[in-house]
């Protein structure tokens, strides 16, 4: 069962929650510092090593995955179907428990998944999600504003609510709509939580041109602002649109960054 989780402060929310445009993608303001010589660099956010995880004794699915994630910058995750992407998006969230990591680190502070600092810091949208089938978006939004302990912005949830064309589907239950619909759903609450990390699990499923394209800006927008985005996508648009840097995740073992090829083709042939 796919689910968005929603981790802010506070527990109850273990199972539930889940513009700048091409040219301008990867060049941030927030998060940048300076080195000794004078050149601008970003700063690093989440640091994972050597994470395992498994799911029996002859079942392990990550062997070796690392990576870094810089502070206002988008970037790819690929991998085939089966690769892992989703147990690893699920270890670093606590949710996959059957995992282990030689060091985490969340703003250069060793941290677990289950630190309530970093589960403060970090929202994961996955691919399906059929939780809370009885909510709609307003009880939805109004659940994460207090697991996030954040103030109301309705000025920005109208404004997601319009880029996501969702005004007609505000008040229906989530259990009514379609595979698009929910979808949308779930991204107007994973872009209206500014947590500092943002992790997107194949977000461009189910969505129409409109959808994907306000996505791709959002996703772009985020990044500027400063939130740290994982993508993970099997969409190779969506990668030359939104990042820089790509991971490839094959075989339980990551390799990267790689400098995010400007051709799809370049970037499907990364794991074909």
């Amino acid at each position: 069962m796919g689910r968005h989780i929603a981790e802010g402060p506070i527990d109850a929310k273990r199972s539930g929650a889940s513009f700048v445009e091409r040219e301008n993608k990867g060049r941030h303001v927030a998060g940048e510092a300076t080195n000794s010589i004078g050149r601008t660099t970003l700063a690093q956010s989440l640091s994972v090593e050597r994470l395992k995880a498994w799911y029996g004794r002859e079942s392990l699915v990550l062997t070796d995955v690392s990576f870094v994630l810089e502070a206002g910058e988008a970037v790819g995750l690929i991998g085939l179907n089966g690769a892992g992407k989703t147990t690893m998006l699920t270890s670093l969230c606590d949710v996959h428990r059957r995992a282990r990591f030689e060091a985490l680190r969340y703003r250069g502070r060793e941290v677990s998944p289950g630190d309530e600092h970093f589960k403060a810091a970090r929202y994961l949208s996955l691919a399906d999600d059929d939780c809370f089938p009885t909510w709609n978006l307003e009880a939805f939004i109004g659940f994460l504003e207090r697991a996030y302990r954040l103030r109301s912005d309705r000025g920005r949830l109208e404004e997601l609510i319009e880029g996501f064309d969702y005004g007609r589907y505000r008040t229906a239950s989530f259990s009514r709509l379609s595979s698009g619909s929910r979808k949308k759903a779930n991204l107007i609450a994973a872009f209206y939580v500014h947590t500092p990390l943002l992790f997107l699990d194949e977000p461009v499923d189910f969505l129409d041109f409109t959808a994907t394209e306000f996505l791709y800006r959002s996703i772009n927008d985020a990044a500027a602002s400063g939130r740290s985005v994982l993508l993970s996508s099997h969409i190779a648009e969506s990668l030359t649109r939104c990042t820089r840097r790509l991971y490839v995740l094959s075989a339980g073992r990551m390799t990267g960054p790689l400098t995010t090829p400007e051709d799809s083709d370049a970037v499907a042939a990364l794991v074909s």
